[in-house]
């Protein structure tokens, strides 16, 4: 493990210590020129509830498709698995301006609600936070899907069957037997989808307007516009304090469901 051990200390924690010091650079004055700034409040804002947003989408999005590849047999399941392996295998650029081609005026998607008659005009669904939330859904779908998925995995078949046996409705049997096994599964996709949402950067600037400006973009403000690396490096800093409880959590979570390992 030293050579890994290694390449992670010259690729993730030396340039942390770098950004650390340049925190520094003027004592505390960078953060408190930071944490005065009227912009980072409603940036804050933006970045909670876009992040919020994705999230609760995503994990709804998530339990479907989960659901789907477990019940599926083992050729739908891999044909499903492809479909959402399938942004892993597309670079953030592209998918980012194939959403733009899609949800601009003349689209397919503003297109496709003329010609079924739901709108009479093209509809603004680009530079604006449903664009913005799209993207990142998108992008955020495939590390919901598995924590899910693998937390159904873990469930006995016999449970449904029993309590089918015993006369109860599907409805029932969903919400007191799935949903509870599958809560650790469902509040591990939530944590990550959430945590890897408060870093997105190059989706807002596609396909957001600019109030839709998230913190990854208010710390590129700092370095490109205000020329103020210190304010950049102490924003990072506060980013990275303020998401780091949630990745301990995340990471302490059970690696398992509440009836067996995954």
């Amino acid at each position: 493990m030293s050579p890994l051990i290694l390449l992670y200390g010259v690729l993730i924690v030396l340039p942390l210590g770098l950004i650390l010091r340049f925190s520094f650079t003027d004592g505390g004055g960078h953060y408190a020129a930071v944490l005065r700034s009227r912009l980072l409040l409603r940036v804050a804002q933006n970045t909670v509830v876009i992040s919020l947003i994705t999230t609760v989408v995503t994990v709804v999005l998530a339990y479907i498709l989960a659901t789907a590849l477990w019940r599926a047999r083992p050729a739908l399941r891999n044909v499903l698995l492809a479909f959402i392996l399938l942004p892993f295998w597309t670079g953030v650029l592209i998918k980012n301006f194939a959403w733009a081609s899609l949800l601009q005026d003349n689209g397919a998607v503003n297109n496709m609600l003329v010609a079924l008659g739901i709108t009479h005009g093209p509809v603004t669904l680009l530079h604006n936070r449903l664009a913005v939330i799209i993207g990142m859904v998108h992008y955020v779908l495939p590390y919901a899907v598995f924590p899910i998925y693998t937390s159904m995995q873990a469930i006995d078949r016999r449970l449904e069957h029993a309590a089918r046996s015993l006369g109860a409705p599907l409805r029932h049997v969903l919400w007191r037997i799935i949903l509870p096994l599958t809560l650790p599964g469902v509040t591990s996709a939530a944590l990550l989808a959430f945590i890897i949402s408060c870093g997105f950067y190059i989706t807002p600037v596609i396909l957001g307007a600019p109030s839709d400006m998230m913190v990854a973009n208010l710390v590129d403000y700092y370095v490109h516009i205000v020329v103020n690396f210190g304010s950049a490096a102490a924003l990072a800093v506060l980013i990275l304090l303020a998401v780091l409880p949630l990745i301990i959590v995340q990471q302490m979570l059970p690696r398992e469901s509440m009836h067996g390992p995954a």
